[in-house]
């Protein structure tokens, strides 16, 4: 009682604290406001002048957390910019930024794809002939359609990802206009719009309905051939598709998924962007582009991949890489495919530690993959789209199971056990073995063969929805 008794002058003290604070801050804005008004009667609504008035209001505001006020407010700074500086100048886009962040507090997520929409434009504007500028400001723009499939509902999930399948067309078509396709500059873009094509076959094999909106969507824009199958001598049929009701529904040869071919494209195009590096690239480099090809060989299933990761792992070996580094990245299964092209081995290898090193030591005995981040709950075995950039990373509440399981010399996950699961202990853990069971891994490399391993742990995270 005594200790309770003892802590009503700290609090009270606090709420002083508080209380004599935002006395100051409405003071100050309102003094802001004065000026403001000064201003504009001697100066005019639009005068430059304002900004640093205006721009003092919004960091008190952000203190208080008031984003309505604030956004009113930087509408107000846009205006007075573009007046001074034109429509068009490259001195918005801070602001513009600055605007995306207000918005995201508040949940307004088409006004994000607008500004998005705006800095492209100005970017270009300012300097047309920077390819590099371009393609940057395209991503940004994907990187935030994904992060808006973690909150819409499906059929807005698919709207957005087939928005951002025009997006990489367009990366597509504006890289190999600037650089060539046969050229190491255009390598990473196109490495990216073959990672599209198994995002693409991820949604055509969606659950909860997102699947069939997937593959309406993909009729209504690319047609039924694409969706036709192929057996192993290169005929295709189209009686494995048929329609019910106005509606296409494929049938696939067992085991394989819907939209079976657009792996296979991809994998054709990671073959030619292989090829480009082979030719003009060094060891280490053709060794990192033949994992890469293998991976897609693996999951387009055109054979078993082996003897490209050995061939890989060998001549990283004769590159003069460190020999320890180089086994600890084949004995151990991966996820795949790698959502980024890398072709020099310690980048590579710094994505993996940096996937594991916060649930483990990477020096341990125990096989530990890290953290996989499902994507959404129709996306089970699908990982989440990683970005850099803090206007696509929003706040999700994430559920998770440490799982330990066992990797085949194919690739594929059995025997799933659910260790722990947090924040809280959940119900119903066949989901989890089923999803797991549904991820692609690249296998070990042990002995010089593909080995079976048991024992692999992994952090497998999934929206709290």
């Amino acid at each position: 009682m005594l200790l309770c008794l003892g802590a009503f002058p700290v609090l009270a003290s606090e709420d002083k604290l508080l209380v004599s604070r935002a006395l100051a801050n409405a003071e100050q804005l309102a003094a802001y406001q004065l000026q403001i008004e000064d201003l504009e009667f001697e100066f005019g609504p639009y005068h430059p002048s304002l900004i640093e008035p205006l721009e003092s209001m919004i960091v008190l505001l952000n203190d208080d957390e008031d984003y309505e006020a604030i956004a009113r407010l930087q509408d107000r700074q846009l205006q007075v910019m573009r007046t001074e500086l034109g429509l068009e100048h490259p001195d918005l886009i801070p602001l513009l930024q600055s605007i995306m962040t207000t918005q995201l507090a508040l949940g307004n997520w088409e006004k994000i794809s607008d500004q998005l929409d705006h800095i492209r434009h100005l970017r270009t504007t300012v300097d047309s002939e920077n390819t590099e500028i371009l393609l940057s400001a395209i991503v940004d723009q994907i990187d935030w359609l994904f992060s808006l499939i973690t909150i819409e509902d499906r059929r807005e999930q698919a709207r957005n990802f087939f928005e951002i399948r025009d997006l990489y067309e367009e990366i597509e078509d504006i890289v190999e206009d600037a650089y060539g396709e046969d050229s190491l500059e255009a390598a990473p873009w196109l490495y990216k719009v073959a990672h599209h094509e198994y995002h693409l076959v991820s949604f055509l094999n969606a659950s909860k309905g997102l699947g069939s909106e997937s593959v309406e969507q993909l009729i209504r824009r690319e047609g039924t051939f694409w969706l036709e199958s192929q057996n192993r001598n290169g005929f295709s049929s189209n009686s494995n598709l048929f329609f019910r009701n106005s509606s296409v529904i494929p049938v696939i040869d067992k085991g394989r998924p819907i939209g079976d071919r657009y792996l296979r494209d991809a994998y054709s195009m990671v073959k030619k962007v292989q090829d480009v590096v082979e030719e003009d690239s060094d060891l280490e480099a053709q060794a990192m582009m033949k994992i890469y090809r293998s991976d897609f060989q693996l999951l387009s299933d055109r054979g078993s991949a082996i003897r490209g990761y050995r061939d890989a792992r060998d001549m990283l070996l004769e590159s003069g890489i460190n020999e320890e580094e180089v086994y600890w990245f084949f004995e151990r299964p991966m996820v795949i495919p790698m959502e980024t092209l890398h072709l020099n081995f310690a980048d590579a290898l710094a994505e993996l530690r940096e996937r594991i090193e916060p649930i483990a030591s990477v020096k341990e005995q125990e096989v530990h993959l890290g953290i996989f981040t499902s994507w959404t709950e129709a996306l089970i075995s699908t990982p989440m789209p990683r970005s850099k950039n803090l206007f696509s990373q929003l706040d999700h509440p994430f559920k998770y199971a440490d799982v330990s399981f066992s990797v085949s010399s194919r690739g594929r996950a059995s025997s799933v056990d659910v260790i722990a699961t947090g924040p809280e202990d959940l119900g119903s853990k066949r989901s989890i073995s089923r999803s797991v069971r549904g991820i692609h891994f690249r296998p070990a490399i042990i002995d010089n063969k593909a080995r079976r391993v048991k024992g692999v742990r992994m952090r497998y995270q999934f929206l709290d929805e």
